[in-house]
């Protein structure tokens, strides 16, 4: 491996760490020489559940990997997952007091002058993005260089992580030997990757179930609009039915994967399901999937109530894509989550060859942004 040519991306879900080395391949795809993902602890409400074996498994990785620190890769990139993050919107301007064309300087003004207004004591700017700029004759556009204005307005989103969190990876990057990190946004580089920009111009929503949190994402422009982010996911639903029908978190998950959410079945149906001691056993389907059911409802309230507070001066018609593997990979899920949010969700599928799966979108959107 050539460290110019490849990159070391790591992503952190809330029950997976999701690893891989990339580089550019033709047509706009990926050549991928490693790809690994380990279940873990992950995080609940803002914290990790078992924080030290974090850097244990960055251990594994490297040695897996093969990876020769600082001779293949010097260069580690961090997703940062809506949980340690938070979005804040603002407004900075540039006057030139005579009409001339808007140059790539005054941009970069416009967004160093946005970062020096937003720092935080508790946080770190993980970006600075643009959800539009405004010209002085009125036209709004997310391309202002080489426009003619006499000055021009920034609307801008700053995305923060918690200092928590970049300390902890800070220290666990540098014992390893690595030279550099850097931090993107998990939700803002799944919504620039799956969303084509003309669907960015008003608001777009990512929603992304994992296993033990979800977050909802809106964008417009380049930018975050908004971003929530809550602790439930597909793993409640495991749980859930790991209660109501006497199961161990296996059979309980096996369960799982059998429910078919868009079936209505009769009274009698059942699903069979071999239990851990190799005995099989038949649970009413109607009862199973009214379990599951119950969740997703919690959840769409949760989403619905966003959704409201969001998006009032837009329009009714808000494309929607959702990504994780929390909801994508139950079948019937997706579906039943736009009945009870009134709207149509597509599946937010990477534009990759052997890789549209929503489940991968995060780790593939992290890498798509490590490599621009």
């Amino acid at each position: 491996m050539k460290n110019s040519e490849y990159v070391f991306a790591v992503d952190i879900g809330s029950s997976k760490i999701r690893t891989m080395v990339a580089g550019k391949g033709l047509n706009n795809t990926f050549n991928i020489k490693g790809y690994k993902e380990i279940e873990y602890d992950g995080f609940y409400e803002g914290r990790f559940l078992n924080q030290d074996k974090i850097s244990l498994i960055f251990e594994q990785i490297i040695d897996e990997f093969d990876i020769r620190v600082g001779r293949d890769i010097d260069k580690v990139y961090i997703s940062v997952p809506s949980e340690f993050s938070s979005v804040h919107k603002t407004e900075v301007s540039i006057n030139f007091g005579d009409r001339r064309k808007v140059k790539k300087q005054d941009i970069d003004s416009l967004y160093y002058m946005a970062s020096e207004k937003g720092k935080r004591a508790d946080s770190e700017i993980v970006s600075v993005n643009a959800n539009s700029f405004i010209l002085d004759d009125g036209r709004t556009t997310l391309e202002p260089v080489g426009e003619s204005a006499v000055s021009i307005i920034a609307k801008l989103s700053i995305i923060y992580g918690s200092k928590k969190f970049i300390d902890l990876f800070n220290g666990i990057v540098a014992s390893l030997g690595f030279e550099a990190i850097e931090y993107i946004s998990s939700p803002l580089s799944q919504c620039l990757f799956l969303f084509p920009s003309e669907k960015r111009e008003d608001l777009a929503l990512l929603i992304d179930i994992g296993d033990l949190t979800s977050s909802i994402a809106f964008v417009q422009g380049d930018g975050l609009y908004a971003l929530s982010s809550f602790s439930r996911g597909g793993g409640f639903i495991t749980n859930d039915l790991s209660q109501a029908f006497d199961l161990s978190m296996s059979e309980a998950d096996r369960l799982k994967r059998q429910v078919v959410l868009s079936l209505k079945g009769k009274p009698t149906d059942t699903y069979e399901l071999l239990l851990d001691n190799g005995q099989t056993i038949k649970i009413s389907q109607n009862a199973c999937n009214e379990v599951v059911g119950y969740r997703i409802d919690e959840m769409a309230e949760v989403i619905s109530k966003c959704i409201k507070l969001n998006t009032r001066q837009f329009s009714s018609y808000l494309p929607v894509i959702l990504t994780g593997s929390g909801l994508c990979l139950l079948k019937g899920g997706r579906d039943y989550l736009a009945k009870c949010l009134g709207r149509n969700i597509e599946y937010g599928k990477p534009d990759l060859p052997g890789k549209e799966k929503p489940e991968l979108a995060s780790i593939l959107s992290l890498v798509n942004s490590a490599l621009d």
